[in-house]
């Protein structure tokens, strides 16, 4: 897996760094960012610490510059990223493939002074050398620890003068900042770039796996936004849609624009990643990219495809034991095993998957779709719903925009009883992401809040809508059977447990009071009683 960039540098124009979250580097001084300048310059990153002392301090002595230099550094080194600056007693070193210079319009660090005779000098130079933007120079790309993306300035059609345009750049690209499931580059170096530029040159120069780029038309008191994810080397759109709000407080209506649009940038940006991985031979994925391998498995929620996510889970903690995403999800699809009726063995699934958690919490870091996987796992295998929350809790005070945490809140506000505040997070994960993988389980969740409240006739318009989005959800007939018993349609109920029992031979009630975790079939009072009644055999 490489190592991520940790080293943004704008050298063209003013003087930029950046650390690896993309915000500038606070507390370089002049000398410090002199420093790191004339170490990007160098052809390998390395220059003698002579010489570099000599460049800094020409107007003192050798052994008082030397001193300096070691002062500088001390301090440099508290301001920057472990592992990226390097030293020894001959020579000084940026970390190979850990920082990148950005195209940038401008002269060579443009207004940058220092009282250093020797600093002005070379400085004089390489401003007689540069002509042109200095490129980019490449990070590792292959295998990739995650993809890049980056938000191009947007055009704004029919004027306004007051650029809300950038506003809403900026605070798309701090939205899909949060994310955690790709480097977003810094929005500096983008609107940096000359424009226009073709898509494929912009994603090159800018280092970037993929693009977003978009519009804005004003009309009255209505505002027009539209949006495209583009894949950056070959300029092909993966996804665009179309945003119409309406022309209130400018601030929040950008807060409104950058929900929506993150909601649904990130889920689509993790398909084309997993489109992207599907060529890439299976012997040659890294962790991250088996992970990503296995959604689409666990997406599908039938026991063949959990079986079938869990062997490549097994896979990516074999590469790499100690990666958080995959602990995560492990855990998840566990849970999944033993909650579904899956598995031979639920007690030690559930075991197992609470191991894991405690495994993963200590790894995911920020990881937003991480700590939903967390929270999902210990909510469907234990009543621990304040530890459940406490993670999916973060994950969205991490990430605001991601609908699984949404979707995941709900069941745990439905496990709690508190079914009206489930409804509303179920309808915002289905405003931020309305194709979702998971908008089944959304319509399950409804269904669930109207079964606490007995509204059954309700719950039966949610099941049946989550039955057609994905059919192959077999298990969700025992609910169904539930809530046809207690609306008296009593055929249908034992028509919905014969199909149960046809996808579960040998399912009892017996088995289920093992399998299924007490937040789940505590949802209602008459859970298994309507089971028993629909012709569930007890044991």
């Amino acid at each position: 897996m490489p190592d991520p960039l940790l080293l943004s540098l704008r050298l063209n124009g003013p003087f930029s760094a950046r650390g690896p979250d993309g915000h500038e580097i606070a507390g370089l001084s002049r000398r410090a960012q002199a420093l790191l300048a004339i170490l990007a310059c160098q052809p390998d990153g390395r220059i003698e610490r002579g010489l570099m002392a000599d460049l800094l301090w020409s107007d003192r002595g050798e052994e008082q510059a030397r001193a300096s230099l070691r002062q500088e550094l001390s301090v440099l080194r508290k301001a920057l990223p472990a592992d990226l600056l390097g030293a020894n007693r001959q020579s000084l070193w940026l970390a190979p493939g850990r920082f990148t210079i950005l195209a940038a319009t401008g002269s060579f660090l443009e207004g940058f002074d220092l009282p250093s005779e020797g600093f002005e000098d070379w400085l004089r130079d390489r401003r007689n050398r540069v002509e042109e933007p200095a490129p980019p120079i490449p990070a590792p790309t292959a295998p990739r620890a995650q993809p890049s993306l980056a938000v191009l300035p947007f055009e704004e059609l029919g004027g306004g003068g007051d650029m809300f345009a950038d506003g809403v750049v900026e605070e798309i690209t701090g939205a899909l900042s949060r994310v955690h499931d790709f480097h977003v580059i810094a929005r500096q170096s983008a609107f940096a770039l000359p424009h226009p530029l073709p898509v494929p040159e912009a994603a090159q120069r800018l280092g970037a796996d993929y693009i977003v780029e978009g519009s804005i038309r004003r009309a009255g008191e209505r505002v027009r936004i539209a949006v495209q994810l583009v894949n950056g080397p070959d300029g092909r759109t993966l996804w665009s849609e179309r945003f119409d709000d309406r022309l209130d407080d400018l601030f929040d209506l950008q807060d409104r624009i950058a929900a929506l649009v993150a909601g649904q940038i990130a889920p689509r940006l993790r398909h084309a990643e997993i489109d992207r991985i599907a060529s890439i031979p299976p012997g040659d994925r890294n962790a991250y990219a088996l992970v990503l391998s296995a959604l689409p498995h666990v997406w599908a929620h039938t026991r063949r495809d959990n079986a079938g996510a869990l062997a490549i889970l097994d896979q990516a903690l074999a590469a790499d034991p100690d990666y958080g995403p995959a602990l995560a999800y492990k855990a998840w699809v566990l849970a999944q095993q033993a909650s579904y009726v899956w598995s031979d063995d639920p007690a030690r699934d559930r075991a197992e998957a609470l191991s894991l958690t405690r495994r993963a919490a200590a790894r995911v870091g920020d990881h937003a779709p991480s700590l939903v996987a967390l929270g999902a796992a210990v909510s469907l295998v234990s009543t621990e719903i304040r530890l459940a929350d406490s993670y999916i809790d973060r994950a969205l005070a991490i990430d605001p925009n991601n609908a699984w945490g949404w979707l995941r809140r709900g069941w745990s506000r439905n496990y709690a009883g508190r079914t009206e505040e489930a409804r509303r997070c179920f309808d915002r994960a289905e405003a931020l992401s309305p194709l979702d993988p998971f908008l089944f389980n959304i319509a399950f969740g409804r269904a669930g809040s109207y079964l606490r409240e007995d509204r059954f006739d309700l719950a039966l318009v949610q099941l049946e809508r989550g039955v057609a989005l994905s059919p192959g959800s077999e298990w969700a007939h025992r609910t169904m059977a539930v809530v046809l018993y207690h609306l008296g349609r009593l055929d249908e109920a034992k028509a919905a447990v014969a199909r149960l029992k046809q996808a579960y031979p040998g399912l009892t009630v017996e088995r289920l009071r093992h399998s299924v975790g007490p937040t789940i079939t505590g949802m209602h009072r008459g859970y298994f009683e309507a089971l028993i009644a629909s012709g569930l055999p007890e044991a």
